[in-house]
């Protein structure tokens, strides 16, 4: 005789069979809530504290609105006859900024040691900076290396294409 067969039991798909074949009974299905991803606004909020925190640790000090002021003086001036002494004046009031565009403009200082401080400054804060700007940095300190007239200034221009190959 055939087993017994209860037809009031409901049957279950073949896809509902599929599934509690490929679902394993010792793991959750549910999904941990800790994996969500941060939206946009999350991952710019947190790189700007992330900045924040470097500036505070790293020594940084805020601009002031003259320190400023005098900073964006450099880049109104460039390519003018004030530019040199402009920059001077900012450097001795204020050192060498770490702002990567004024840093790019005093490369294109008549002095050879402003020129020097300049690019081992870009140098070191290259890691920081887009690819963009590296480009341009590079292409400046080739044609530094190819055309500056001060042998000091040919030789470290040399020295920083070499190592940026």
């Amino acid at each position: 005789m055939m087993a017994d067969f209860d037809e009031s039991k409901e049957r279950l798909s073949w896809s509902e069979i599929d599934k509690l074949k490929d679902r394993s009974k010792h793991v959750s299905r549910d999904k941990p809530k800790f994996h969500k991803k941060p939206s946009a606004k999350e991952e710019w909020a947190k790189k700007q504290y992330l900045k924040e925190i470097e500036k505070l640790f790293s020594g940084v000090k805020e601009e002031t609105k003259e320190q400023k002021s005098a900073r964006l003086n450099i880049s109104n001036h460039y390519g003018s006859n004030k530019f040199n002494s402009v920059v001077k004046h900012y450097i001795k009031k204020y050192d060498f900024p770490n702002d990567w565009g004024t840093l790019m403009l005093m490369i294109d200082h008549e002095d050879p040691k402003i020129v020097m401080k300049a690019l081992k400054t870009l140098k070191e804060i290259m890691g920081k900076s887009s690819v963009p700007e590296q480009q341009g940095f590079k292409s400046k300190v080739k044609i530094l290396a190819m055309t500056a007239e001060d042998d000091e200034l040919r030789e470290l221009a040399e020295n920083i294409v070499d190592e940026l190959e």
